[in-house]
């Protein structure tokens, strides 16, 4: 892969990640439940900090990448329908929402990985999958506490 093609990986890793960031602070505006809209306030300044990654490594490819990816996967976005953002939406419908977005993210990346010939950028995405897939696992287990509750 030359360079060229590289900086266009990036620049679209770049642009997903400030689109995360917008839908997270969008999310945030729409949903009432406080603990909900923490959790998409600290998900918009992660995805802002993945775009920092990301250019910093756009600028300077030699920078180390690797991170490692969540030791939990319930599978619960690829289970769940993607609702539509509301404002009338349940804590639950709103993290369905997170999660499948994050599940597509994941998707893009592991896919980009998989079509990549070139090490460097294959172990790139798998980082950045991992990344999102972090992002994946926190939704779910919020969605675990507040959609299956225990009755006793």
């Amino acid at each position: 892969m030359n360079q060229d093609q590289f900086e266009k990986l990036i620049d679209i890793g770049i642009k997903r990640e400030k689109e995360a960031h917008e839908f997270y602070r969008f999310a945030e505006s729409k949903v009432n439940d406080k603990a909900i809209r923490s959790i998409f306030h600290q998900l918009a300044e992660e995805e802002l900090n993945h775009k920092k990654i990301l250019e910093k490594f756009r600028n300077n490819p030699e920078l180390p990448a690797r991170i490692k990816a969540p030791d939990v996967n319930y599978f619960l976005a690829e289970e769940t329908d993607l609702p539509d953002l509301n404002d009338k939406m349940t804590p639950a419908q709103a993290l369905a929402l997170a999660m499948k977005k994050e599940q597509q993210a994941v998707q893009f990346y592991q896919k980009l990985a998989e079509n990549s010939s070139d090490p460097d950028v294959k172990n790139i995405c798998l980082d950045i999958a991992s990344m999102e897939l972090g992002h994946k696992q926190k939704l779910e287990n919020a969605y675990v506490d507040i959609a299956y509750v225990e009755a006793f």
